[in-house]
């Protein structure tokens, strides 16, 4: 079975030529006419009389062209309407593509962003044990390690990058984590963006406090704001502890509606609380919860 493949880029390449084409379809749509006496005189857009050096006197080419615009006004308003909807298909479905591509793309980088920057005071003590050892046996020395990039992106992408700034020093890393060089600190926040054939999707996540040591690091509340290529956005706002167990919600700014999860652990499913409106039938309203998981990530 063949692999699915969309191009969501020439999507919405062919939904920005397709919303290019209204100007110029307006002003058919737009063309005056006036009846009286028998007679239609018509003004063809962007020419205000009837006898005028670019089209000759009235009689001659303006009034064929004038007729030209008054007769196919009406078809053109509605080829118009048709082609705007076709329009808003096209960058719909661009959209959705981008989004989905997008956040996997996001989540790799910032991963491996937070990883390198984790692993970079370890990589620093390795790098000075190496270098003192090296020292006294007369060998070469060794490269010291090249920090993460305040700009990180993995290797081989484009149009991909990450942000971060760092906090104050975490005093609740670890000794046996804890380097001796720094920086000995957390990140405070971080802003991904996927750029594709004009499209844009970014992430934003402002990090809180460290409440101590996870199995994956520091343990920190979120608020991240996710901007998607229809320029709606997502907000998730997260409150964990050093055992994994938290709460979550999730805003969709273009309905409203705000979904609720909570977890157990590091590892166990998000599961969605969200209440949910049920009819009992007699035309009253009911509230009662409903429960679905979905892997969330951590």
């Amino acid at each position: 079975m063949s692999d699915l493949v969309m191009d969501y880029g020439l999507l919405n390449q062919a939904a920005q030529d397709i919303q290019g084409l209204s100007p110029e379809i307006n002003r058919v749509k737009n063309v005056a006419h006036v009846v009286g006496r028998g007679e239609v005189s018509y003004s063809v857009p962007g020419q205000n009389n009837s006898d005028n050096t670019d089209l000759g006197p009235s009689g001659t080419l303006f009034a064929s062209l004038g007729r030209f615009y008054g007769s196919w006004s009406s078809d053109m308003s509605n080829a118009m309407d048709g082609l705007d909807k076709l329009a808003g298909y096209f960058k719909g479905v661009a959209d959705s593509f981008m989004e989905t591509d997008a956040s996997q793309a996001a989540g790799f980088n910032e991963s491996a962003m937070m990883s390198a920057v984790l692993r970079y005071p370890a990589q620093v003590d390795e790098y000075y044990q190496i270098l003192a050892n090296a020292q006294k046996a007369g060998k070469p020395l060794p490269t010291p390690p090249t920090p993460p990039q305040d700009a990180f992106a993995l290797s081989g992408t484009s149009g991909l990058t990450t942000t971060f700034t760092y906090g104050g020093d975490d005093t609740n890393i670890p000794a046996a984590d804890k380097s001796t060089h720094a920086p000995n600190q957390i990140i405070s926040s971080e802003t991904t963006t996927v750029q594709v054939d004009g499209m844009t999707y970014t992430e934003t996540t402002t990090f809180g406090a460290d409440k101590g040591w996870g199995p994956d690091g520091p343990t920190q509340d979120t608020t991240q704001v996710i901007t998607n290529p229809d320029g709606s956005t997502d907000t998730l706002k997260t409150t964990v502890d050093t055992s994994g167990a938290g709460s979550m919600t999730d805003t969709d700014s273009s309905t409203g509606a705000t979904n609720t999860y909570t977890r157990s652990g590091w590892n166990a499913q998000w599961v969605d609380t969200t209440p949910k409106n049920t009819d009992s039938g007699s035309g009253s309203g009911s509230q009662s919860g409903f429960m679905t998981t979905w892997d969330g990530g951590a």
